[in-house]
């Protein structure tokens, strides 16, 4: 049995360990919650009231040095628009008041989401699952004619429960030997939506975001206060599950998962164009150091070997080992902080560019080695990409 603060890889037994552990925490009310995010409250209440101005709005925001900055990049983003902004007062019109609001939210979870901690690579993956699920709910919602800024707290919610059993982990298993991800996923699986409904509790969240946590996988929609926000989120739950497992998802991929009219389905993938570079500017956090948990060996499958293309990322070349239908190995001279979100520039041809996550990192001997996997790839992007797989490699 596994002791709280972790007693050791000889006493780690089963998962059945960490599921009678969680529960002790739960029996306990000893969880771990991040407290109720109150700048995303102030601001909230300014906008209920109507009792605001752009002065207003951008003094709250530069109260909290986060959230000052988690704007200004976001409003920068292609999600936003083109043209650079600089200032506060100029970022709050572009991204909008309401949705302002619900920046704020992301960014106050931001900072528990991306707590430093032995399993930081998963929390760090379901933080960029969290806010891809946001925007595309909000898409979906504005398309179906539903609150869309609602649909964006659904969104972000819906599955938070999964970092809080990541927390809950972490704090149970520390000092535990390491083990593959997907043995710490499935754990996570079990447990995220009675964590996450504990934290609707706790918080005494709007009725419609406690039903997407506690229904986006199925039952009870039917009888819930908001049937249709609920079904977005279902939809959205699984189109991110896809983009988790491939490298592009297209207007096909999306049609198979629920009955998207073709305007639902133009809307999302609109928006996946967009997306990846929305959800790396809310991707600030360093590695974290220290002794993990994952075992990286057993963490991702070499790709397909493919030619030594070169590619560009943070201003530095890296040299691919290998390429894959959905990942590429590559081999450079700096490390790659693993789980991020990262901006690759392919050099070779006429070039293009694309967001990917870093499944995997290692040392290797006087360099370093990586798994990519592009995120969100759509158009004419994931055309470039399928150009680059090898005819022989395989899906």
């Amino acid at each position: 049995m596994i002791g709280e603060g972790g007693q050791g890889a000889a006493q780690f037994g089963s998962e059945a360990d960490l599921d009678r552990a969680i529960e002790d925490l739960i029996v306990r009310d000893a969880l771990t919650l991040p407290p109720y995010p109150g700048i995303s409250l102030r601001i909230a209440d300014l906008v209920r009231e109507r009792d605001y101005g752009l002065d207003s709005l951008a003094r709250l925001v530069r109260s909290d040095a986060a959230l000052a900055l988690d704007l200004l990049r976001a409003a920068n983003s292609a999600y936003y628009g083109l043209g650079r902004v600089v200032s506060l007062e100029q970022a709050v019109v572009r991204v909008g008041v309401e949705h302002l609001e619900r920046l704020a939210l992301a960014t106050e979870l931001d900072a528990h989401a991306l707590a430093r901690g032995p399993l930081f690579p998963l929390r760090r993956l379901a933080w960029h699952d969290a806010l891809a699920s946001a925007v595309l709910s909000r898409e979906l919602a504005k398309a179906r004619s539903l609150p869309p800024e609602e649909a964006f707290t659904c969104g972000l919610l819906h599955d938070f429960g999964r970092i809080v059993a990541i927390g809950a982990i972490e704090r149970i298993a520390a000092g535990s030997r390491t083990m593959p991800a997907h043995f710490w996923e499935s754990v996570v699986d079990r447990h995220h939506v009675r964590l996450g409904s504990i934290l609707a509790e706790r918080w005494d969240l709007p009725a419609p975001v406690a039903e997407a946590i506690r229904l986006h996988h199925g039952g009870g929609a039917e009888v819930s206060a908001s049937p249709q926000l609920v079904q977005v989120v279902r939809i959205v739950d699984a189109a991110v599950r896809l983009l988790g497992e491939r490298a592009g998802v297209t207007a096909a991929d999306l049609a198979v998962l629920a009955l998207l009219t073709e305007r639902e389905t133009a809307a999302l993938v609109r928006i996946l164009r967009v997306l990846p570079t929305f959800v790396a500017s809310l991707d600030g956090a360093p590695e974290p150091r220290g002794p993990g948990l994952l075992d990286g060996d057993a963490a991702a499958p070499r790709p397909t070997r493919g030619h030594g293309l070169r590619v560009r990322i943070g201003g530095h070349e890296w040299v691919a080992l290998g390429v894959g239908p959905h990942q590429l190995a590559i081999r450079g001279g700096f490390p790659l902080p693993e789980g991020s979100m990262i901006e690759v520039e392919v050099l070779e041809g006429r070039g293009f560019a694309f967001h990917a996550r870093v499944l995997l990192a290692w040392p290797d001997r006087s360099a370093f080695g990586a798994v990519l996997m592009p995120f969100g790839l759509s158009g004419p992007a994931l055309l470039d990409w399928q150009g680059l797989v090898p005819a022989s490699a395989t899906a």
